[in-house]
Parts: structure tokens; sequence; C-alpha cells
């Protein structure tokens, strides 16, 4: 029989993983993906030492592993209000307090482990090199850090009904504004669970930079290369994905049954992901504009759009749970990798709207939401 604890790590810490894995990602190709591999140990042994001997670049990093400790505690405090999640109230609050600490404390380092794991590897690199005042500082705020969210745990237990400032933006615009269902998805996201979008796009144009900035440094532009760093900004919208589908099962669902054609449907779909990549669209325009023709920047978009339309399709299959998902993803991202390197992008482009619209098409209407198998 699996214990309490267990069977709460799979509910917060195993959910935060798969829900993020395109955050990470990206993550790791910004830390690994963009150095040669015989130089990776030096390039971040040379980052730490960068950022322990400047405070500038210090608070910056300081300032991120905090951002990710801000997406850690709202990912487990948006938990809680997840529909089928009431009886967390209930199980924490039958918990001694002293007990349910260090079940918080548990459960949040075990999300924020990735930070306290290159943390501490700074931390040795630090003191070997000595820099005995950034060490301290790193200690410090990687204990707060550890620390301060468990108070926020406490009184969400305490007060399930607390609400967000979100609440009040939400209250102003549902007075002000109809929105046509295009928008219904991206309201959710912007209203509901800000953090998730604001930090995917974070991270997007993160990738998209680094990009640029790769290409800048080795004074070249392969609209291949862009295309490799605009496939990752596309992985890092999974976990949207998947919070889309659970938006539509809950709340959408009634839409089948309107006197709607598929194509609208479809249309509907397509209309979402070209909003929600507008600022990945803009972002390459700018940088690249001077560098590529037109139908090199329509090639991008369009690879672009097609991988996300594709991706959010496939999880119309009755059994694509968020693992089997990044799987089937991943292999169809290597596939459009080599065809893109073969000069066969467009192709590639007509074979993922085809097979974007044969998925919608055969299983819109027959799809029922996805329920995970008890185990």
């Amino acid at each position: 029989m699996r214990t309490t604890s267990a069977i709460l790590s799979k509910i917060f810490t195993r959910r935060f993983y798969i829900d993020n894995t395109g955050f990470f990602l990206v993550l790791f190709y910004a830390l690994f993906g963009v150095v040669n591999g015989a130089n990776l140990i030096n390039y971040h042994k040379a980052l730490m030492l960068g950022f322990l001997g400047n405070y500038s670049f210090l608070f910056l990093v300081l300032l991120l592993w905090t951002a990710y400790v801000l997406k850690c505690t709202g990912f487990i405090l948006k938990t809680f209000q997840l529909q089928g999640y009431d009886f967390l109230f209930s199980t924490m609050g039958s918990i001694d307090k002293p007990a349910r600490i260090r079940t918080w404390f548990l459960l949040h380092t075990g999300i924020y482990m990735p930070v306290l794991v290159y943390a501490g590897i700074a931390l040795l690199v630090a003191i070997q090199q000595h820099y005995y005042i950034p060490a301290a500082i790193i200690v410090v705020l990687n204990i707060a850090n550890c620390i301060w969210p468990l108070t926020l745990y406490e009184r969400k237990l305490a007060q399930p009904d607390i609400i967000f400032f979100t609440g009040h933006l939400q209250r102003w615009i549902n007075r002000h504004f109809t929105k046509p269902p295009v928008l219904f998805f991206l309201y959710e996201l912007f209203t509901n669970f800000p953090r998730r979008i604001v930090s995917t796009k974070l991270f997007s144009a993160a990738i998209l930079w680094l990009t640029f900035l790769v290409m800048t440094r080795g004074e070249y532009f392969d609209l291949r290369g862009l295309q490799l760093g605009v496939m990752v900004s596309v992985l890092a919208h999974m976990q949207l994905m998947v919070h889309h589908r659970a938006f539509d099962d809950t709340y959408l669902n009634f839409m089948e049954n309107l006197p709607v054609s598929l194509f609208t449907h479809y249309l509907r779909l397509i209309g979402v992901y070209v909003i929600m990549f507008l600022p990945e669209m803009i972002i390459i325009t700018v940088n690249a504009y001077t560098k590529t023709s037109a139908v090199g920047l329509i090639t991008v978009f369009c690879t672009a759009l097609s991988l996300l339309i594709l991706f959010r399709s496939m999880l119309f299959f009755p059994k694509m749970n968020p693992e089997v998902h990044v799987r089937y993803t991943m292999l169809t991202s290597f596939i459009v990798l080599f065809m893109i390197l073969g000069h066969y992008e467009w192709p590639a482009i007509l074979l993922l709207q085809a097979a974007s619209a044969i998925i919608f098409f055969k299983k819109y209407r027959s799809y029922e939401p996805y329920i995970e198998p008890e185990s």
C-alpha cells in the first residue's frame, strides 16, 4: 500500500515535471544544447564564476531562481483549485501540523530540486574560489525559498476561498467585453493561470533570443538553425496544450452539440494557436526580416503553427496522456527536423497540416474527455 506521502508526491511532484516537460526541454537546450559537449564543464564553471564575481549578474540569477520558486508555489496552490482535487483539503488537514509541515517541505523541495542542485554546485565552486559573500547569499536565498512558500500552503489550507488578483481583472473584463469563442481559452489562461502563460512565453522568447545570439556571434544566418530554435519554442508550449484539452473537457464540451460545422471548429483551433504564437512571430520578424526573405519567414511561421496544431490534435486520441503525448511530439519533431535539414520544409508542412486535419475531423465528434486510469 502506498503511503500518503507517495500519493501526494505523485499528485504534486510527478505532475509538475510532466506538465512542465516543455519548460524543462527549453531549459535543457539553453544550458546544454547551445554548447559543444567537450566544453560543457568549462562553460558552466565560467558561468558560475561570472555570477559569483559580479553582483549584478548574481542578482539576475537570484531573480531567476526566485521566479522559479514562484512557479513551483503557484503550481501547488493551483492544484488545490483543480476539479477533482477537493479531497486534498481534507487529506492535508487531517495530518498533524508538524508532519504536515514536513510533507509540505518535501513536496516543495521535490519540485524546487533543479535549482537546489545547480545552486549546490555553484556553492562548491564559490567556496573553492573563496567567494564567501556570494556563497552566503546563495545559501540564505535558497533556504528562504524552501521555507516561505510553506506559509502560503498553510494559508491556502486554512482559507480555501482565497481569490488571486486576477479575480478582479476577470470580473472587469466580463462586464465590458463579449469574447468570441477563439478567445475563450486564452482568456482562461490570462485570468486564472497568468503565471503559466507568462512563464511559457518568457522561456519561449529566451530560446529565440539564444538562437539569434548564437547565429550573431557566429556571424552567420541559417534559416534551418532558426527553425530548430522555433521547434524548441513550440515544444515549450506543450503544457499549454494539455491545459487546453482540460479546459475544453471541462467548459466547452457543449460546443459539440451546437449547429456549428467541423470546419468552423477547426478554424477556431487554428485561430487559438495563431494568436498564442503571435508574440514569437513578432520577435522572429524583428530579428530576421533583414536577413531572409518574406518566403523564409512564412516558411518558419507555417512550420511552427503546423507543429502546434498537430500536437494539439494528437490530444484527441482517447488514451493520449501527457507522458505518451511527449513521446509522440518528440518523435514528430525529430522527423520534421530531418526533413528541414534536407530542405524539405514545405513537404513537412503539408504532411503536418494533413495529419492535423485528418485527426481532427475523424476524432473531434467521437472524442471523450481523458480520464487517468487508476493504478
